[in-house]
């Protein structure tokens, strides 16, 4: 009996509903008004959600690159780690190529630095008087550290270039994107193999970089 009862005054709450849809235009039946109403709710509810998910998809993608080495086309690497740092460092272009690194030096803890400028220098021993090597940030940031061990013995780095020299607090991770993966820098060494060893300009490092990721 109550269970009667109940579809009664569901059924009497609907034709009201009904009722009163009818006295507007819009809509010629409930199931037309339903219909919109659904459709209306989706609309407000991908509105409100689009950004938490844009938001979430670029924080997966940044936590992709933790624990990857990826490289400039002006030979330094740039590692993500788990706390949201970028350590950089030079690649072994440097002692293998330009004949050893001899001296190292980098902006102090706490300098802001900007994405393509200079982070520090290094200096190899490819020519005489030595020469002097400009380290650029892949990313806009902070210095929070800078590796001391290095920079008093850097000789060290021709035994071992892949040590971190500079680490960053990136305002932007995702600018770490546009860098090259390991095959890709590869790639670019043997397409320097036999060229001058002086450097590149922007133009004919981003020639190379789009002949290789053509």
């Amino acid at each position: 009996m109550p269970k009667r009862q109940n579809v009664k005054v569901e059924q009497e709450l609907l034709e009201e509903v009904e009722s009163e849809i009818k006295k507007e235009e819009q809509y010629g039946t409930l199931s037309e008004f339903v219909s919109d109403a659904i459709r209306l709710r989706l609309e407000s509810i991908t509105k409100e959600t689009v950004s938490e998910y844009l938001e979430r998809d670029k924080t997966s993608t940044v936590a992709q690159l933790q624990g990857q080495l990826l490289y400039t086309p002006t030979h330094v690497w740039a590692q993500l780690t788990s706390e949201g740092t970028v350590k950089l460092g030079v690649t072994h272009y440097f002692p293998s190529q330009l004949k050893g690194i001899v001296y190292v030096e980098t902006e102090k803890a706490g300098t802001q630095v900007s994405a393509d400028k200079p982070v520090g220098v290094v200096e190899t021993a490819a020519g005489w008087p030595f020469v002097i090597h400009d380290v650029y940030s892949p990313v806009e940031g902070k210095i929070l550290n800078v590796n001391k061990e290095v920079l008093d013995d850097p000789y060290l780095l021709n035994g071992n270039a892949y040590q971190w020299i500079v680490e960053i607090e990136p305002q932007n991770p995702e600018e770490l994107h546009r860098l090259l993966h390991h095959e890709e820098y590869e790639k670019l060494l043997l397409k320097l193999e036999g060229k001058p060893r002086v450097p590149l300009s922007d133009s004919e490092l981003s020639q190379l970089v789009t002949e290789i990721r053509s």
